[in-house]
């Protein structure tokens, strides 16, 4: 059995990916670039609030107050991220699910 993919590697991959993307459709003007380096700084960002809230669940001692603001910011982060893959033209949407076909019209 393989071992799960660390946190280091997972956002290796996510930054290589964004950068490919861009690289595929000859886009690699340093501004579009920040704007990968921006992304991931929303990802670090996401992913220490995902653990927070991970940890303020377990502990079940947190004031809803501290736990809806902590899931509002996950959701404000989350609407950047989408407007900066849409910026650089790689909404989620665009991308063809494995086998190019929806799985609505299975």
């Amino acid at each position: 059995m393989a071992r799960p993919m660390s946190t280091e590697k997972k956002r290796e991959k996510t930054e290589e990916s964004l950068k490919n993307a861009l690289l595929s459709r000859k886009m690699s003007d340093k501004f579009l670039t920040d704007k990968v380096d921006e992304y991931m700084s929303f990802y670090d960002d996401l992913f220490y609030i995902n653990q927070t809230l991970i940890q303020l669940k377990k502990n079940e001692n947190c004031s809803l107050k501290i736990y809806t603001d902590a899931v509002a910011e996950k959701r404000r982060i989350s609407s950047e991220m989408r407007s900066i893959l849409t910026f650089l033209g790689l909404k989620p949407e665009d991308v063809e699910p494995p086998g190019g076909e929806d799985d609505e019209t299975l």
